[in-house]
This record gives C-alpha cells, sequence and structure tokens, in this order.
C-alpha cells in the first residue's frame, strides 16, 4: 500500500491491467505473414500489472518502474502511438505484479489500459473500434483487452467476439521459467486439416474444461521443468497450461475453495488463487 499512497499522493492516477488465461487454445493453420491462425476462450482474471499516469507540462513521455518492475516497451510504444501528433506529454509509472512468458498476456493488457487510460486522461475521443485497430499494430491479444469483455478469439486475436462465462475461482500455478512464444511455435508440428471448434458447441465451464491447449506438448517436450507445476495442480482438479505458457491453471469448485493451503508446492513455483472478471475494470 506504501507504493500506492506515494505515487497517488504525487498526482499520479492508477489504471489496473487485468491478466487472462486461455480455457482452451486451437491451432488451427500458419499463415503467409508467418503468424498462426487460433481459436481460444479468453476469461480476464483479478491478477493486475499497476500503472499509474501524471500528465506533463510538455511534450516528453517517460516511463519509469516501482520495486521489482522491469522493461516493459509495450506501454511506451503504446503511449507514442496514441499521442502522435500531439503535444501532449505524460510520465507513467509501472509496478509489474503478472508474471512475465507466463502466457498471461500481461504485456498486451498493459498496452491495452495505456491507450485506454490517455484517451480518458487527455479526452482524446478515440473510439473503442480505433483503439482497437492501434492495439492490434502492438500485438495480437492487445485488442481483446481493449473491448474488455471475455470473448472467444480466432484469427492471430483480432476476431473477437464476446461471451459470458460464469465467475469461476481458479488455482494459478507459475514456474520460474520464461517460455519464448517463437520458440514454441517454431516447434509446432501442425496437423493438416485441422477443423476448427464452433462456438456454440462449448455452452459450459465442463465442455470448456475438456477442450485442451495445442500447445502444452510442445512446451512440455521443450520445458520439462514445466511437469513440476502440472503435476502439483493435479491435485486439485484438471490442469491446463495457458497461452503459450509456462503457467497452468484449474477451474476449482467454491466447495474446494476455503480448504487450499498450498503447503507442499514446489519451491520454484508462485502459486495464486484467482477469480475471474466479467468485464476490465476500465469498464467496471
Amino acid at each position: 500500500m506504501e507504493i500506492n499512497i506515494k505515487f497517488e499522493d504525487k498526482g499520479y492516477v492508477k489504471f489496473l491491467a487485468p491478466a487472462k488465461i486461455n480455457r482452451f487454445l486451437k491451432v488451427i493453420s500458419k499463415r503467409d505473414d508467418g503468424y498462426h491462425n487460433l481459436q481460444s476462450c479468453f476469461q480476464m482474471i483479478d491478477l493486475y500489472d499497476e500503472i499509474y499516469f501524471k500528465v506533463r507540462n510538455d511534450n516528453q513521455i517517460n516511463l519509469q518502474y516501482i520495486s521489482k518492475s522491469f522493461g516493459d516497451d509495450l506501454i511506451l510504444k503504446a503511449a507514442k502511438k496514441i499521442l502522435n501528433k500531439t503535444n501532449l506529454g505524460i510520465d507513467i509509472a509501472l509496478n509489474k505484479k503478472i508474471p512475465t512468458g507466463a502466457g498471461l498476456g500481461g504485456g498486451s493488457s498493459d498496452a491495452a489500459t495505456t491507450l485506454l487510460a490517455l484517451n480518458k486522461i487527455f479526452n482524446l475521443g478515440f473510439k473503442l473500434e480505433q483503439l482497437e485497430e492501434m492495439g492490434l499494430t502492438l500485438g495480437a491479444d492487445v485488442p481483446f483487452f481493449i473491448k474488455g469483455q471475455n470473448a472467444w478469439v480466432e484469427g492471430i486475436g483480432e476476431k473477437i467476439t464476446p461471451i459470458k462465462l460464469e465467475k469461476q475461482t481458479f488455482i494459478l500455478a507459475v514456474p520460474d521459467i520464461h517460455i519464448s512464444t517463437k520458440e514454441i511455435f517454431s516447434s509446432l508440428k501442425l496437423t493438416k486439416n485441422v477443423i476448427p471448434l464452433k462456438m456454440t458447441a462449448l455452452i459450459s465451464d465442463e465442455v470448456i474444461d475438456l477442450a485442451p491447449n495445442d500447445l502444452e506438448e510442445v512446451s512440455l517436450r521443450l520445458f520439462p521443468g514445466l511437469k513440476d507445476a502440472k503435476n502439483w495442480l493435479a491435485q486439485y482438479g484438471q490442469p491446463k497450461m495457458t497461452g503459450t505458457g509456462s503457467a497452468f491453471f484449474c477451474r476449482i469448485k467454491k466447495s474446494f475453495e476455503q480448504d487450499l493451503k498450498f503447503y507442499d508446492k514446489p519451491a520454484k513455483i508462485t502459486v495464486f488463487k484467482i477469480k475471474s472478471l466479467k468485464v476490465h475494470p476500465f469498464m467496471a
């Protein structure tokens, strides 16, 4: 709390950038531009990066890091993109709490929240659709966070269909392993004639739980240490990797929530008890 009070007392305004989990991930095909067409169900969770903004009197854009935070150039890229051709300046401070390289979308969420926040702070008047177009140039997952609703996602992330998901509690296990998205996709052997899923077929959490992450097998092969997180999490439910990893999650029953102690977790795994979000905090 000391950090929050310090920055807010200095005139900064705080915005929250939520993480997400992929409830499933299906790889459909590789595109001519090197990207992959995917299908996934994105669900936001109450694990946040904190981003602070303070208006400057000049046109400088500065970013500093709080606590154990480190560089997140997507925030600077987002700020420079939306303030392009203006004479506006901003000081930004990032308190990084979402683990990186874990498939939780922290960098994309930071970029999206920066676009949303600066559009509001400076009353720039961009519509959500325009912000989504900006966001897509920064990363495939950025438009999802700008739209701010849980969604069925297709293409490289630009085809977003909001869906309603029941509020859930998850256990999130994050190993001390940073995974390269590029490395995972370059090692993936695609199956020919993949049949896309239909959104209407995944009508319940139970059915979504059964849909796999197509990148999990290759990730486990390249990074055997991930198995510790998956095996430990299996005692609480059906573990599944999110995104390109390295985090695993499982949905837990409400009757089981009060008994979670995590005394036996492996030393190099960080565990979170998280809840799903209905909408992005910016929209709430």
